[in-house]
């Protein structure tokens, strides 16, 4: 519409000016409504002759509304009510409500909202959902005793290069060469852990409208990330082979695929291994149809067999990105990542990381570099698996005796988890809340997969419990299950949204 301000009792004559007087009646019509957000107001020129002051006049208006926060200018198209209202400083003072007003509604995820509630509960509560390393079996001493040389020279203070410290690159790409996952240096980007690393991959490489596909259930941290981008996220079922691979051509009939996020080596949640055939054919699909893979190789060193996973990265180094850290393995609080990738992705990424924090930590990356010299990580991870091995053990005989006729799961071979899935689907949330309320923690099934699903599943984590907790644990697990199904309709699944 064409505004004009209403300037029928303007006080030409009186104390206050006509520049006040004229914008405090703007103002109010934003206030009103009579002017709405985004709504573009005359142009200078156009006020003037219409008020009957000068262009200057005008100017100084427009200059004072947008001091008070009403309007904005646009170079070249304008002057524009703003999209939310100004605050009164001294009727606002310390409350922070106006913050609703300013920032964008941003809808938080399922996965989001229960990822972060199962992390923050009590300490009362038996944290099957806390899939962290023991804090006993990491290598605290030896990792003390590198930091104080770094911090005594200095270097573990200094900035670095945003790809990471060179030697650390160096040793990385050494160790690449062995498993299959760089062959240069110059392919690592150094992050701040694993997370920071699969959501850069997820931004460098969609955009709103693209289409994701990723592993259900998959790691929760892989789901926000790709939903974050705008991306339409489609499920890939995960079985006793791995990631579904003929589902994945099915949706590739149908869409236009840019990312496929895969964990071919001791799956989390489910601890499976993808097999050669659908490695095989997975590779073959991404260089037919043209499309990244995110390989999310985190677990890859923790097979509690002792082997190691070769990395998928070995057979398309153009179409695979691959990311790791030492979370699992050292301590998820070092925050120590990396990917490797090649061709035009690499500088992107690289960009993008410059832009979320120039590099990672100095003082990490050199415990790291010096960590991974020789085989001291490699005699870490024998010495450690073995517990590990016996800790899943000892939570499988738990499920058997208190769960044995309501749920099922598979033995995972590697990683810190194990995927339960219930004979009866229940209310998620319902049993999650009764679960805390029995004192006890898990991660919830639907945080984990990117499409509603009639079954009621849960990860529990084995790897940061003392084994002595995991008898108590699932007995409490089994009472707020008996609970729920007292109160609830069988077959009642928890939205994912």
């Amino acid at each position: 519409m064409s505004y004009k301000v209403d300037l029928s009792d303007i006080d030409r004559a009186g104390k206050a000016s006509l520049t006040a007087q004229i914008a405090d009646r703007i103002a109010a019509d934003i206030e009103l409504g009579v002017l709405g957000p985004g709504e573009k107001l005359p142009t200078t020129r156009v006020l003037a002759e219409h008020a009957g002051i000068n262009h200057l006049t005008a100017a100084r208006i427009y200059r004072r509304l947008a001091d008070q926060g009403y309007v904005a200018g646009q170079v070249g198209r304008g002057t524009f009510v703003r999209s939310h209202p100004p605050v009164d400083a001294q009727e606002a003072g310390d409350d922070a409500e106006w913050q609703s007003s300013v920032l964008r509604p941003r809808r938080s995820t399922y996965a989001e909202q229960m990822l972060a509630e199962s992390l923050g509960t009590g300490r009362d509560v038996i944290p099957f959902a806390a899939g962290f390393p023991a804090p006993s079996l990491l290598p605290a001493q030896e990792l003390a005793a590198l930091a104080e040389g770094r911090l005594r020279d200095g270097s573990g203070l200094e900035y670095l290069p945003v790809e990471g410290l060179p030697s650390l690159r160096v040793r990385l790409a050494e160790l690449g060469r062995e498993l299959g996952f760089a062959s240069e240096a110059e392919e690592v980007v150094v992050t701040t852990g694993g997370r920071q690393a699969i959501d850069l991959v997820a931004r460098a490489v969609l955009g709103p409208g693209d289409v994701a596909v990723v592993e259900s259930p998959t790691f929760a941290g892989t789901l926000t990330s790709l939903q974050a981008t705008g991306a339409q996220v489609l499920a890939m079922p995960v079985d006793d082979e791995g990631a579904d691979v003929a589902v994945l051509e099915r949706i590739l009939a149908r869409h236009e695929v840019k990312l496929v996020a895969v964990q071919p080596a001791c799956q989390n949640p489910t601890g499976v291994d993808l097999s050669e055939a659908r490695r095989a054919r997975l590779v073959h699909l991404a260089r037919e149809r043209g499309f990244f893979v995110l390989e999310d190789g985190v677990y890859g060193s923790m097979a509690l067999d002792g082997r190691d996973r070769p990395r998928l990265r070995a057979q398309a180094p153009a179409h695979v990105v691959y990311v790791d850290s030492l979370s699992k393995s050292i301590g998820g609080g070092l925050r120590l990542g990396w990917i490797a990738a090649s061709g035009p992705v690499l500088p992107r990424l690289v960009r993008l990381k410059m832009d979320a924090d120039l590099h990672s930590a100095a003082l990490p990356q050199h415990l790291a570099a010096a960590w991974l010299e020789g085989d001291r990580h490699q005699r870490h991870l024998e010495a450690v698996i073995p517990e590990y091995r016996r800790r899943r053990d000892e939570l499988l005989e738990a499920l058997e005796r208190h769960l044995g006729a309501e749920a099922t799961w598979a033995v995972p071979t590697g990683g810190q988890h194990v995927w339960v899935t219930l004979r009866r689907a229940v209310d998620e949330r319902a049993l999650y809340a009764e679960a805390l309320r029995a004192g006890v923690s898990f991660l919830p099934g639907g945080a984990t997969q990117a499409e509603p699903t009639a079954r009621t599943s849960l990860r529990l984590s084995f790897s940061y419990l003392d084994p002595s907790d995991f008898d108590e644990g699932v007995k409490r697990l089994a009472r707020a299950l008996a609970s729920v199904r007292r109160r609830q309709p069988v077959g009642a699944t928890a939205p994912l949204s």
